[in-house]
Order: C-alpha cells, then structure tokens, then sequence
C-alpha cells in the first residue's frame, strides 16, 4: 500500500514537507500521493505550489485542486488560467468546471481566445459544467472556432444551458463539414427543443 492510499493523518504530515523538496518529480508525486488522502491540509498546502517552477508540479496541484471540489480553490484556479504553461491551463478550466463556481464564469469567457485548441476544448466543456446563462453568447461563438473538437464541445455545452436563443447557431452548426459536430448540434437542438 502506498502512502498516499492511507487514510492515516500521519501519511499527510510525512508528505507534506515535500512539497517543498529541491526535485520537481519529488513534488509533483508528493501532490499526487497528497490528492490520494482526501485531507483538507492537503488542499491547502498544494495551493501554494500554483507558483512552482516545474510546469508539472503546477498542473498536478490545479488538478488536486479540482479534485478538493472546495470552492475557495476557485481564486487560484481563475490564476492559473494565466499560467505559461498549456496544460495548466487547460487542467485549470477543467477544475473550475468541476468546482461550478459562478465567479468562473467571467475568467473562463476569456480564455475562449486562448491560443492553444485543448484549453479552448477544456473551456467550452467548463462553460457548460457552470450552466451559466452569461456563457452562451460566447459557447455561441465558439460553434465557429477553427478547431473541430472545440466547435463540438460548444455545441455540447449550448444543449446542457438549454437557451433557445442558440438554436439557429446551433441550427447552423448541422452544416459543419465534421460529422461529430453536426451530431452534436443534433443533440443539443433536441435537449433545448424539449425544454421549452
């Protein structure tokens, strides 16, 4: 059994000092070990790595922090929208959809730019999580992105806000020369037109 799978308080306090070890790898599998134990001491000791060196280390603390579902992780997690670093990024608006904290919603709206297709995946997928009706101008806009998975997930996310103000993008959108966007769109035309 290893450390992290305990549920002993003391696995936390052996794990805990090296979050501050000289070796990233040494830090990033003390997060994971950490987000094993489920401690709240955890979460808020990892917060504090959203400024490590080590891209990695950085990613694996957003991740824990989405996995703490604690909504007072939600400041750090809108920082780490900003990281240099993609797969932050990316990890970060994954986390704050987890999280559903409507303070996202704002931060997340301006990532729909970001220049990397993953993170704009990532956060369409969160706009949908929050169900937030300021989201839908914006997933509205991303039927348009240049990447494919993107435009799906946007269409994915309008059916779960259910606003019928998006059917005739989403209409629109049965036109798209990717068969898994039109699909989408399908379904996401059927979940508003049987909520209203």
């Amino acid at each position: 059994m290893t450390l992290g799978r305990m549920r002993d308080p003391r696995v936390v306090t052996a794990l805990l000092p090296l979050l501050k070890d000289s070796n990233a790898d040494v830090r990033e599998q003390a997060v994971f070990a950490l987000a094993r134990t489920g401690d709240a001491r955890a979460t808020a000791a990892v917060a504090t790595l959203i400024d490590d060196t080590s891209p990695d280390v950085r990613e694996q603390a957003v991740h824990l922090l989405g996995q703490s579902r604690n909504r007072d992780a939600a400041p750090v997690l809108i920082k780490a929208l900003k990281d240099s670093s993609p797969d932050v990024r990316e990890q970060a608006a994954f986390a704050l959809g987890q999280l559903r904290d409507p303070s996202a919603v704002d931060p997340l709206l301006g990532m729909l730019t970001d220049s990397s297709p993953d993170v704009r995946e990532q956060t369409v997928f969160a706009l949908g999580q929050l169900r937030s009706g300021k989201a839908v101008d914006g997933l509205i806009g991303a039927l348009m992105d240049s990447n494919a998975d993107v435009r799906e997930q946007a269409a994915f996310a309008l059916g779960q806000l259910r606003d019928p103000k998006a059917l005739p993008s989403l209409t629109a959108a049965l036109r798209d020369s990717v068969a898994d966007v039109r699909e989408q769109a399908a379904f996401a035309i059927g979940q508003i037109s049987g909520h209203e």
